[in-house]
C-alpha cells in the first residue's frame, strides 16, 4: 500500500518565489510507493493566488483561508492534510527553492532515525536567481543514520508524520501567535510529550533574503520577537518557576554573550572589516533577543509579524 505525502506551502501572495518553489516542488523525486501532492494555502487578502498558477496546476490544491496570519494558514493546511489522509506532511516557505532530493532525503532521514518529525536549514541568497541555481546545484551526500536529536523545529524545511496533528495528541497551532514562532511552539509541544524530532543539518533549502530585510530595523525587531516568542512558549508549556527562571537565564545569556562577542574582536582580526561589522551585527541581535525574552515581563506584546 502506498504512503502519501503532503508539502504544504502556506502563501500570502503570487510573488515570483512562489511561482518558482512550486516549480521547485514538483521536480522533487521519490520511490513509486510514494504519492506526492503540493498543497497552496492561500492566505492573501484577494483570494485569487490560484488564478496566477495555472500552468503548474497538475499536482497542486489550492485552499482558502480568509483569516489572515501565519498560524491560521499553517493549521488550515494540518486540517486539509488530514482530509486527504496523509501519511506525512512537509512544510516549506513560499521564498524558498528546494533541490530535487530534499523531500527524498527528509524522508530517509526519518525513517532511519525512527523519528516523527525531520527538520532541515535553510540556505539565504540574495536574489531569487541565486536561490534556484544554488538549488540546482546543491548536493547533499551526508549519511542520514544517528541524526542530532532536537527540542524543536521549523515550517520552514521540515516533515513529520500526521498522526502527531490527530487525536490522541491533536496538536495544532497556536492561533495567538499571529506576531511569528508558532512553528516553534507547536514542534515544542509535539518533543514534550516525548515524540523524537531529529536535523538534517545538509539538507538545506535556499530562500531569497531581499534587501528590506538586511535594513538593521527590520532584524532588530526580528531578533526582538524570537525573545517574545521564546518567553511565550516557554511560559505556556513549562511550569511558571521553571518557565520564569529559563527565561531569565536566556536574557543574561544573550545579553552577556553581546560583550562577550565584542571582547575577542582582535582575536577575529578587527582589521577586516566584513567579519567585524557581522561580529557587531550578532552582537546587536543578542541584545534585541535578551530585551524580547523579558518584554511581556512589563506588558509589552508584539502585534506584527518580522
Amino acid at each position: 500500500m502506498s504512503e502519501s505525502i503532503v508539502i504544504c506551502v502556506c502563501s500570502s501572495g503570487a510573488r515570483e518565489s512562489l511561482k518558482a518553489c512550486l516549480a521547485s516542488l514538483v521536480q522533487q523525486q521519490l520511490p513509486d510507493s510514494y504519492s506526492v501532492l503540493i498543497l497552496v494555502i492561500d492566505n492573501s487578502a484577494d483570494g485569487d493566488i490560484s488564478a496566477a498558477f495555472e500552468p503548474l496546476s497538475e499536482g497542486i490544491k489550492f485552499c482558502r483561508e480568509s483569516r489572515q496570519g501565519i498560524p491560521f494558514a499553517r493549521n488550515a493546511a494540518l486540517r486539509e492534510a488530514v482530509a486527504l489522509n496523509a501519511s506525512y506532511i512537509a512544510f516549506i516557505d513560499d521564498d524558498e527553492i528546494a533541490p530535487k532530493n530534499w523531500l527524498c532525503r527528509l524522508l530517509e532521514g526519518l525513517k532511519l532515525n525512527d523519528a516523527d518529525v525531520i527538520v532541515g536549514e535553510v540556505g539565504r541568497c540574495e536574489s531569487l536567481e541565486v536561490a534556484v541555481d544554488s538549488a540546482a546545484e546543491y548536493k547533499a551526500n551526508s549519511n542520514l543514520n544517528d541524526l542530532t536529536a532536537v527540542k524543536t523545529a521549523v515550517t520552514s524545511n521540515v516533515l513529520f508524520k500526521t498522526e502527531l496533528v490527530c487525536a490522541p495528541l491533536s496538536i495544532d497551532f497556536d492561533e495567538n501567535m499571529v506576531f511569528g514562532g508558532s512553528d516553534r511552539e507547536f514542534f515544542m509541544r509535539v518533543a514534550l510529550a516525548g515524540k523524537k524530532i531529529v536535523s538534517a543539518k545538509d539538507n538545506v533549502v535556499f530562500e531569497t533574503w531581499p534587501q528590506e530585510r538586511r535594513e538593521v530595523a527590520y532584524l532588530l525587531m526580528r531578533w526582538l520577537r524570537y525573545g517574545v516568542s521564546f518567553n511565550y512558549r516557554y511560559s505556556k508549556n513549562l511550569n511558571p518557576g521553571k518557565a520564569i527562571a529559563l527565561i531569565w537565564l536566556m536574557f543574561f545569556y544573550k545579553l552577556l554573550g553581546a560583550p562577550i562577542k565584542l571582547a575577542v574582536v582582535p582575536i577575529r582580526k578587527i582589521w577586516d572589516k566584513r567579519s567585524l561589522k557581522k561580529l557587531i551585527g550578532m552582537s546587536v541581535a543578542d541584545v534585541a533577543y535578551a530585551l524580547g525574552c523579558i518584554a511581556p515581563f512589563f506588558g509589552i506584546r508584539l502585534r506584527k509579524y518580522y
